[in-house]
């Protein structure tokens, strides 16, 4: 494998003394002390993002009141599909929010006008779709620095999928799916092809369906580890509950992507659920009235939660329920020497093949 070049500027959030963790905390990983940083990362993009629940604590999180808060949406990963921009955004609209886009995927911006719309934002909420595109088309225009920036200046930093994957090290992700590419996006929902996802055109199935289209019609496609922007610790796998078009349960799958990876820290987070940073502080969010993967004592139904995973000096993946609420220096660990120990994936270069970069 190839040694991961780290982008991430939290060095200075890492701590030497020791913490209760959630997870074994071997030499290689240190505990994670993230304040001020603030956001909430969900498993879903569109279905979180435009549930009022989610929109309200996204906004919660600047204490302002809605009529005070500007809100930036970024929709690379989703090609700026208007459709999607609108889903994720019209909670936000409703409350009062000021909405703003910055549309990159199919257009170069200068500088100067993405350092202002960034500035001018209290929250930068990322659409879903493909990671590995908006990553990549990120870091050609510099708006990666931007972010990085951003966050730590104590923006508040949201979205679900490809929107959560991007704020961390690194995520399990669907950007292998050729329905995420590009051209096949803009042709299916703009029709320009000529000109020409992580979760906003997601089809899935919780892991308990039986659904007709995941058995013999199962599209040929793998996950992949994407690189993020290195603001958080760890790899982040959304719709952690769900089956997608190659059949394949995400749960599962994260399980075998640890083990090529078993340096990192891994988070999986349910299709209805949400974390929740607010300085040294996490919570774990639930969409009302939905079902997850995490089982309540006493209770047979499961809930929408998240889970923490690691490698153990056995070889084997462990899992654990994150609790409902809790410091987030005992949830996650940063590595030690990105250039050692976080690792790309062989396949990236394959998509980035499949899906070329805009280069304008």
């Amino acid at each position: 494998m190839v040694l991961l070049r780290s982008g991430s500027t939290g060095s200075a959030n890492l701590v030497a003394s020791a913490a209760p963790s959630l997870a074994p905390c071997p030499p290689f990983r240190r505990p994670f002390a993230p304040n001020p940083l603030r956001g909430i990362f969900a498993g879903s993009g569109s279905a979180s993002m435009s549930h009022p629940h989610m929109a309200r604590a996204v906004v919660d999180l600047t204490r302002r009141p809605p009529r005070d808060v500007s809100l930036l949406y970024i929709g690379t990963a989703s090609y700026d599909i208007a459709k999607f921009r609108d889903k994720q955004t019209d909670r936000f609209a409703e409350m009062g929010v000021a909405v703003d886009s910055l549309d990159v995927a199919n257009r170069s911006v200068e500088r100067e006008a993405m350092e202002e719309a960034v500035d001018r934002a209290d929250i930068i909420l990322v659409s879903g779709g493909n990671t590995l595109y908006a990553m990549d088309r990120w870091e050609y225009l510099g708006l990666d620095e931007l972010l990085r920036g951003a966050a730590h200046r104590g923006k508040v930093m949201a979205g679900g999928s490809a929107g959560a994957i991007c704020w961390f090290d690194g995520g399990h992700s669907d950007s292998g799916d050729p329905e995420s590419y590009r051209t096949a996006m803009l042709k299916q929902f703009e029709g320009k092809a000529s000109n020409v996802g992580e979760g906003d055109g997601l089809r899935s199935s919780y892991i308990g369906d039986q659904a007709a289209d995941q058995g013999g019609n199962a599209k040929e496609w793998e996950y992949i580890r994407v690189n993020g922007l290195g603001i958080w610790p760890g790899l982040c796998c959304p719709h952690y509950d769900r089956i997608q078009s190659n059949g394949v349960p995400r749960m599962t799958d994260f399980d075998a992507m640890m083990k090529r990876h078993p340096y990192e820290l891994g988070i999986g987070i349910d299709h209805h659920a949400a974390l929740q940073v607010d300085g040294e502080n996490f919570r774990i969010l639930s969409t009302p009235g939905e079902t997850g993967s995490v089982k309540i004592d006493g209770e047979h139904e499961r809930i929408p939660g998240a889970w923490i995973k690691y490698v153990g000096e056995d070889g084997a993946v462990h899992s654990k329920s994150c609790p409902r609420s809790g410091k987030v220096i005992e949830l996650l660990q940063m590595i030690e020497d990105p250039q050692k120990h976080l690792l790309l994936d062989d396949k990236v270069e394959a998509c980035r093949k499949e899906n070329p970069l805009l280069k304008d």
